[in-house]
């Protein structure tokens, strides 16, 4: 199966745009209450939060972890986020936001066992 930003993000806005490159930035929460819906939702929530408050994040999409048991696809995780920014600079400038620094305070470390990050570049 061939993957690209649209596939990701659940719209097709960037599809043959190839002049500048977004930074997208994959966020797994693994919670203390593995399974907890009510603190998944907590979780989720606060990620549209910041699609929704913070100038700099230009999309933001979240969910639980889901699919079939398969040795190539981990669920071990309760929350997936992907946020989209223009640039690194815009990144730095999110996670120094006052809505982010809430929500990590008050929600993400808090709540969670353990936060994995990845970054990476695409159209």
């Amino acid at each position: 199966m061939m993957m690209n930003s649209s596939n990701l993000t659940g719209s097709d806005e960037n599809v043959g745009n190839h002049s500048k490159a977004k930074l997208h930035q994959i966020g797994l929460v693994w919670l203390k209450n593995s399974g907890d819906a009510c603190l998944r939702q907590k979780v989720i929530d606060a990620v549209y939060d910041f699609g929704k408050l913070i100038p700099e994040v230009k999309s933001a999409v979240a969910g639980p972890a889901t699919g079939p048991e398969n040795p190539y696809l981990d669920t071990s995780y309760d929350v997936c986020f992907i946020l989209t920014f223009e640039d690194e600079d815009s990144r730095q400038r999110y996670n120094e936001h006052p809505v982010h620094q809430k929500a990590a305070q008050e929600i993400f470390l808090p709540l969670s066992e353990k936060l994995q990050f990845y970054l990476f570049s695409g159209q």
